[in-house]
């Protein structure tokens, strides 16, 4: 009898785990994907070496709306596709639900970003490549909403 119940317990606990592995697999895949619905809609040349470029999530309906990625990097060549599979390399550096008014690179290390609208996250920093050089740039931000 205490054999059984040793082996029932111990086949629930793997089943357990099982579960929760594959939740956590699900999970892990569908945060790696989650910019996958976006589309290419804009690249813009900032200065010499520096690209602004914009995609964009409209797989939400009338309750989800659209989600904008902003990203600064060097020229990408190719295909919408072939650019959109770089950018899914690179982490944006503004996510929201807004619109970028303007952007101007004050020199190589400072870029101001003039935005509107609702923000999902941002950051203060990135960095990109110039002469086969990382180049660290900070970024100021106006934001009206």
């Amino acid at each position: 009898m205490h054999v059984k119940k040793t082996i029932t317990r111990t086949y629930s606990f793997y089943v357990f785990l099982l579960v929760i592995a594959v939740i956590s697999v699900f999970f892990i895949s569908y945060a790696r994907h989650a910019d996958s619905g976006d589309e290419l809609q804009h690249r813009y040349q900032i200065n010499n070496h520096l690209w602004l470029y914009i995609t964009e999530n409209r797989e939400g309906d009338a309750t989800v709306p659209f989600i904008n990625r902003y990203y600064l990097t060097a020229e990408i060549i190719g295909t919408a596709k072939e650019v959109m599979s770089q950018l899914r390399q690179e982490v944006p550096f503004l996510v929201g639900g807004g619109s970028l008014s303007k952007i101007e690179a004050v020199d190589s290390h400072k870029i101001k970003v003039f935005y509107s609208g609702k923000i999902y996250s941002l950051s203060n920093a990135i960095t990109y490549s110039l002469n086969d050089q990382h180049v660290n740039a900070q970024l100021s931000y106006q934001i009206n909403e």
